[in-house]
């Protein structure tokens, strides 16, 4: 019974979606017209993104079904399929499948990284420190010490790529455009857009992001104008901004990304990618004081504690996104990357009607810091100096 209620909750989902793009407008007043390879968006609840991955298997049927009926827009993680397909790029290909299968109008991305030279795919799984000398070709797409001509190791022994390198660029390109076309996805989430430029001398930083953008405008060239590229945290970055469809806000580092003054700028960068027609992801994990045990404790798979964590510190967060969010802008909720990170819980307010926005946001206080906004079944009040936040449902 239960797969019978999940299936058709999924049904029922693609069938409320047929929104009308023309009938999206920016709180700036510009019509969205979305493209036809966007996912579908609408208003009726809160629009979620999911990105999530298991090393050590692939998802079960009813993790497919639960995922497919709360998200439209999916990402597989890095590591996906290594271990039960000896290569991501197959995990990404057989997921996308299964989830197609469940629900055609999905999209559905893979993962490849733009600075760490992740070896999980075939691609990539010889730019190690231990198998790089049977490759000496591709040395030199590796970050290597100017000096001795060593690998340089960044998180341990990990490989960065060097973006100096126009043939690395061209390599990189293929390659991931190799991944999206072979596994049949809807596109690629691209992350890490600095380039290691604090590895490189300061003369030749401005080249190192030129070539990061050049990846990304070669990368776009080869996958098509029909498959989203989605950079993450590359919405700030001009050249990056001009190429991709799609950008994410990470918040990866609370005390910098959690600040009043960045989050007020993060609106006023949601309002840009929305009134240039582009894709906005708004995501946030559920942080733990800095004297809680939680510090402690592995954020890596379900724990009750940072389940419950997840679900008193929603209300706060989901509030920062209500603020600024715009036509095609989504939600990410849970407390890491993993498939029982977040994806798999349910958080009621995720699934209560919310209806279109009824106008910009307001500042109740040109120097204050409490925002409300309106939307047709919710009511949304958050102050990001005292970190609180409210909202009634209507």
């Amino acid at each position: 019974m239960k797969q019978i209620l999940l299936t058709l909750l999924v049904v029922m989902c693609i069938g409320s979606h047929d929104v009308k793009a023309e009938q999206l407008v920016t709180s700036s007043g510009v019509p969205f017209k979305a493209p036809t390879h966007y996912p579908a968006f609408s208003w009726d609840k809160v629009p979620v993104y999911m990105m999530f991955g298991d090393h050590q298997r692939l998802l079960i049927d009813s993790e497919v079904q639960k995922i497919a009926a709360e998200s439209d827009f999916i990402c597989i993680e890095k590591s996906h399929g290594r271990k039960t397909l000896g290569d991501a790029a197959l995990g990404l290909k057989h997921e996308n499948g299964v989830f197609k299968k469940v629900k055609p109008a999905i999209k559905v991305l893979g993962y490849f990284n733009a600075a760490y030279a992740y070896s999980f795919t075939r691609f990539t799984e010889m730019l190690t420190m231990k198998r790089i000398n049977e490759h000496p070709e591709m040395k030199d797409y590796l970050l290597t010490d100017s000096k001795t001509g060593e690998l340089v190791g960044v998180r341990g022994k990990l490989c960065g790529y060097n973006v100096l390198n126009p043939d690395m660029r061209a390599w990189w390109s293929d390659s991931v455009a190799k991944v999206v076309s072979e596994s049949g996805a809807d596109g690629i989430f691209i992350d890490q857009m600095h380039g290691f430029g604090w590895l490189h001398a300061k003369d030749k930083r401005p080249a190192v992001s030129e070539g990061v953008a050049d990846m990304m405008r070669q990368l776009k060239a080869k996958i098509g104008p029909d498959k989203i590229l989605l950079a993450n945290n590359g919405a700030g970055i001009e050249a990056i901004f001009s190429v991709a469809d799609a950008f994410m806000f990470e918040h990866y580092k609370p005390e910098v990304t959690h600040t009043k003054e960045r989050l007020l700028k993060d609106w006023a960068l949601m309002k840009k990618i929305s009134d240039a027609g582009k894709i906005c992801v708004y995501r946030f994990g559920a942080t733990a004081e800095p004297d809680s045990p939680l510090k402690k404790l592995s954020k890596r798979g379900r724990t009750e504690k940072w389940a419950e964590l997840s679900k008193q510190q929603l209300e706060f967060y989901l509030s920062l996104y209500l603020i600024g969010a715009e036509p095609y802008s989504y939600f990410q909720w849970g407390w890491g990357w993993e498939l029982h990170t977040g994806p798999l819980e349910h958080y009621p307010e995720l699934h209560k009607p919310l209806g279109k926005p009824l106008g910009k946001y307001t500042r109740v206080h040109p120097k204050e810091w409490e925002f409300t906004r309106e939307f047709e079944h919710a009511s949304v009040w958050v102050d990001t100096d005292k970190r609180k936040a409210k909202i009634d449902w209507k």
